[in-house]
């Protein structure tokens, strides 16, 4: 038995491996073929104005969109990376489920697959939504070195490179590429919007069409950069109060969602045979899976109950 489960994982680890390099070279052979088509024939669309306008088509794929997605993230690891882990964490989930839970080996496969996948993108939103907080926390100060840099004079290029040489973290790296950007023949409001685009919050919503609008049409650019500024730093003030008046809420959640694995523990630790139904029987595990997803159902309404939007 034990070898022919060997023999199983063995097995799954190399269908796991190729299934993950055939899709790897699918589609950045894809990916090629897509953008030589581009370079050759650029797609005409028609806007609100029926004027035909040249843009690049916008890019598809599993692996595009990954990339993009790990650009809002302030995390280091490349694409190949992100899909090498998922890949060990699926081998690793599925052995586990196989060889210490005894569930049926080819059900185990979509469910480890499930859960690493699941995992993966749990932490690529929890990146992301760090870097928007880094960022917006960030924002009100970055402007003050922006209007510096408008006040003494310097055109609005010159002073997105004096934000860039100033400031540190996610706004260095957001309005680094913005300025480059520009650097290389885009204009300003698309620049802004494709940052606009990649943080999505409101914060940065207004500093781009602000900023777009100023610069098409005229006008006091440093007034209104002071005005939003001011702006930015009452909404954080008023987020921080927010937080601060549903903390209680926050930690009733953590509290009821740790109590039950603290219990567990602790009673593995004093009678190891009283919960080996909960992983050794079917029955057992079939509660256990509902009592982990109504924790984590309660969780999440106690979050979202929690949690208010400024």
């Amino acid at each position: 038995m034990t070898g022919a489960l060997i023999l199983l994982v063995a097995a799954v680890v190399v269908f796991v491996a190729l299934g993950l390099l055939m899709l790897i070279h699918a589609d950045r052979t894809r990916q090629m073929l897509r953008a030589r088509l581009d370079r050759g024939k650029p797609v005409v669309t028609i806007d609100a104005s029926d004027a035909p306008t040249k843009e690049r088509a916008a890019p598809h794929g599993v692996l595009v969109r990954l990339e993009a997605e790990l650009a809002r993230t302030a995390l280091k690891a490349t694409v190949n990376e992100v899909l090498l882990q998922v890949a060990l964490g699926t081998l690793g989930l599925y052995g586990l489920m196989v060889l210490f839970s005894g569930v049926h080996p080819v059900l185990a496969v979509p469910v480890a697959v499930g859960m690493a996948i699941g995992a993966a993108v749990l932490v690529l939103r929890a990146a992301q939504s760090r870097y928007r907080a880094a960022f917006t926390e960030a924002l009100p100060e970055t402007m003050d070195v922006f209007v510096r840099g408008l006040r003494a004079g310097r055109p609005i290029v010159d002073s997105l490179g004096i934000v860039v040489d100033t400031v540190e973290g996610p706004a260095k790296t957001e309005f680094a590429r913005c300025h480059g950007e520009i650097a290389m023949g885009t204009d300003l409001p698309t620049s802004l919007a494709r940052m606009e685009q990649r943080l999505r919050t409101p914060e940065v919503s207004f500093f781009a069409v602000a900023t777009a609008l100023q610069a098409e049409n005229g006008g006091n650019l440093i007034e209104t950069m002071e005005n939003l500024s001011n702006q930015l730093r009452e909404r954080r003030k008023l987020r921080k109060k927010a937080r601060a008046l549903t903390s209680e809420a926050r930690a009733s959640a953590t509290i009821l969602a740790a109590l039950p694995f603290a219990v567990f523990a602790a009673i593995s630790l004093l009678n190891w045979r009283y919960i080996e139904p909960l992983y050794s029987d079917p029955r057992g595990q079939v509660m256990a899976a509902i009592a982990i997803a109504g924790v984590a159902f309660g969780v999440f309404v106690m979050v979202r109950m929690g949690k208010i939007h400024v």
